[in-house]
């Protein structure tokens, strides 16, 4: 990456290695970072991302939105009625633990 790159991450905390990225933030090899999650959750008090100054950390909370969980709540309410009811229509992409799910 740039030297003038900064990572964003709102997604999920593992998608990025937060050791490297404390590395690169540390001697500055990217500009900074935007950091909604964290590999562990909740992070340790004394994370080391706490006390960089390049780092805007926020609470994981996109899912706070009264639109976002009246979704999440009718998809999850979809997925055991198609469990139950039509296995063609059950969306595998919102199932965690996919492998296990006996059809």
């Amino acid at each position: 990456m740039k030297e003038t790159a900064i990572v964003v991450n709102t997604a999920r905390g593992g998608i990025i290695n937060e050791a490297s990225l404390i590395n690169a933030l540390q001697n500055k090899k990217i500009l900074g970072a935007g950091l909604d999650v964290f590999e562990k959750e909740p992070p340790d008090k004394n994370h080391p991302l706490f006390n960089l100054n390049n780092v805007i950390l926020s609470p994981h909370n996109a899912a706070l939105t009264i639109e976002c969980r009246k979704r999440m709540a009718v998809e999850s309410a979809e997925n055991i009625t198609f469990f139950l009811l039509n296995n063609n229509k059950l969306n595998l992409n919102n199932i965690v633990n996919k492998n296990e799910l006996r059809t």
